[in-house]
């Protein structure tokens, strides 16, 4: 479980990747630390020598980080109880940290049971891609200036267009309401209210944030310039899009992403960020 004395936060790849051992040792002292399951799928399909690089810098201790589920798994909550999911960190995984001292030893290979596992998550991980990219879709209905624009005006646009979900509460609310409503795993009679406490919330405002990036980079439709490279490269936008979500739902992030940073400062002036 996570640590009931200490406020948690989310750690993402790129801070993993850019600090040293004693800098998350000395995170780890101020906070629990909390991997999203997609992270851990990052971090164990690397090759040998960079999973245990990663994994050698948590914190020598019996459950050096917390798991915890995707966005998805959260909002499912949401659509059942018609009701915030509350912190991330109150949905920790269970698991078994044996593997987690395993994964620092280069010479240690993966069994054949976790590559099936991680196959999986994959799996998710594209389906989750696949949700994002249907977003861009939506960017005409909520944002209609763009159907009749110019390309050479999209990027003022997509400034305004951001500005709108930074600082227009109802018009997310309005839209995470519907999101909620429509979903077969919905089955109330009227949707509660929904404020910037619920994953709904954080992942239509993030989500729409992702996508105006690449309306604005591809103005003449995704769909015709997607290569396989292309849809990795979105791939690992979806994972920073979760690192993001949650963070803001438990109220800390540690990430280098510029790009994270700069959102974070719009969405959660009064949270906690490391970078």
């Amino acid at each position: 479980m996570s640590n009931a004395f200490k406020s948690n936060v989310v750690v993402d790849k790129s801070y993993l990747q850019a600090v040293s051992k004693e800098s998350m040792t000395e995170l780890a002292s101020a906070h629990g630390l909390l991997m999203t399951e997609a992270m851990l799928y990052e971090l164990v399909k690397g090759t040998d020598a960079d999973r245990a690089k990663w994994f050698y810098k948590f914190p020598d201790v019996a459950r050096p980080f917390e798991l915890i589920p995707t966005p998805g798994v959260l909002m499912r909550h949401e659509q059942r109880s018609n009701a915030a999911c509350g912190l991330p960190s109150s949905h920790v995984r269970n698991i078994d940290h044996s593997h987690t001292a395993l994964y620092r030893n280069p010479g240690y290979s993966v069994p054949e049971d976790l590559i099936k596992a991680l196959d999986r998550k994959r799996k998710e991980i594209d389906e989750d891609t696949d949700q994002m990219l249907s977003l861009i879709d939506s960017i005409p209905i909520l944002f209609p200036e763009f159907e009749l624009a110019l390309e050479k005006d999209y990027l003022a646009l997509k400034r305004k267009a951001q500005d709108k979900i930074f600082t227009d509460v109802d018009f997310v609310r309005h839209k995470a309401e519907l999101l909620l409503k429509q979903s077969p795993f919905f089955s109330s009679t009227n949707v509660a209210r929904i404020d910037h406490e619920w994953i709904t919330f954080r992942w239509l405002q993030v989500g729409l944030l992702f996508v105006l990036d690449l309306k604005v980079k591809y103005p003449g439709g995704i769909a015709s310039v997607m290569t396989p490279k292309l849809r990795e490269r979105i791939r690992h936008d979806v994972l920073d899009a979760q690192y993001l979500m949650m963070g803001l739902l438990e109220g800390a992030l540690a990430t280098k992403e510029k790009k994270l940073c700069e959102w974070w400062l719009k969405l959660k002036p009064d949270g906690v960020l490391y970078n």
